[in-house]
């Protein structure tokens, strides 16, 4: 039997305290855009009044993600993370209501033909500080009927785009070169204890079920996608509050177009993927959907420690 949305969403309002937050039972069987409005009533409810600052991210923080449950990332299927979830990267950012909107006779199936109710994240990875350059972030959840939600992150690059705080100034993407400094070298070896090609994020899965929870016959994805952002959206490159900006970011903009690596290319060695490919990946793909936004851009505590993005990460080999 079907729980009313009205039902569900009485629990959250009668709920008094974060820690008692939890998804009703029967979520997984609400409609995506159903599912979309539970999610976002507690990114709403939780809004921050003003903007809480950035952790720390050193030694410290490095140390605790190896003993934090990596495997949790990629096996986890809710939309919610679980108790004593702590976030290391990625801490603090704001989010949206979005929708897929696909090109004419788009090849790919599943979330990449189209949905209306999906959820977009941006973030900064950590803190900048006069080492640590700016580097960008996005998390895409895209909610489904019946089924789990179909999630993708994307960065520009692991150390950043230096001292530019143009959030959108590059493209993302779901694959980026490994990092060659001491740090980024860390996290990947922290990373490689669940996956062998900790910066590679699979994309098959978004071809597998549409919105409506309806599993693809035959499914087709790309290897790598970009996120490419919307050249209107140009924002200042000086040191400032990034979610400033984002908040003057209006209802209906699109923010990002998806774009697909050629098949030609999917056979690539991951460990050979660097700055070359990248730019030659970049002009052999192909317009696929555009990102637009249905609300505008909200910080929110939910949306900082509370929403969870599965990581579909590419196996071990």
């Amino acid at each position: 039997m079907r729980i009313s949305l009205t039902i569900m969403m009485s629990l959250f309002i009668a709920s008094s305290g974060w820690a008692g937050f939890k998804l009703p039972n029967e979520y997984q069987k609400l409609e995506a855009c159903e599912k979309q409005n539970v999610l976002w009533s507690e990114v709403e409810r939780t809004q921050h009044s003003s903007l809480p600052k950035y952790h720390k991210f050193g030694v410290l923080q490095l140390l605790g993600m190896t003993f934090q449950q990596l495997t949790t990332k990629k096996a986890r299927q809710s939309d919610v993370a679980p108790k004593k979830w702590k976030k290391f990267l990625h801490r603090r950012g704001s989010m949206a209501k979005v929708k897929i909107v696909p090109v004419e006779n788009s090849p790919y199936t599943g979330v990449l033909s189209g949905s209306e109710c999906a959820l977009l994240r941006l973030s900064l990875t950590y803190r900048p500080t006069k080492k640590r350059g700016v580097a960008p972030g996005l998390a895409l959840k895209v909610l489904r009927t019946g089924v789990a939600s179909a999630n993708i992150s994307a960065l520009y690059r692991l150390d950043g785009q230096k001292k530019n705080y143009n959030f959108f100034e590059y493209p993302l993407s779901n694959i980026v070169p490994i990092g060659t400094d001491v740090g980024l070298k860390l996290v990947h070896a922290i990373f490689k204890r669940v996956s062998d090609y900790p910066e590679e994020l699979l994309v098959n899965h978004l071809g597998e079920y549409n919105s409506k929870g309806q599993k693809e016959s035959t499914p087709k994805s790309p290897r790598q996608i970009f996120f490419v952002p919307n050249s209107d959206l140009r924002m200042s490159a000086d040191k400032h509050e990034v979610r400033d900006d984002f908040a003057t970011i209006p209802k209906g903009t699109k923010i990002y177009s998806i774009y697909a690596v050629s098949d030609k290319h999917g056979g690539f060695d991951y460990y050979d993927y660097d700055e070359a490919a990248v730019e030659k990946f970049e002009k052999d793909s192909v317009k696929i959907a555009d990102i637009v936004t249905t609300s505008k851009f909200v910080a929110s505590e939910f949306g900082d420690t509370r929403i969870f993005f599965r990581h579909e990460v590419r196996p071990k080999k």
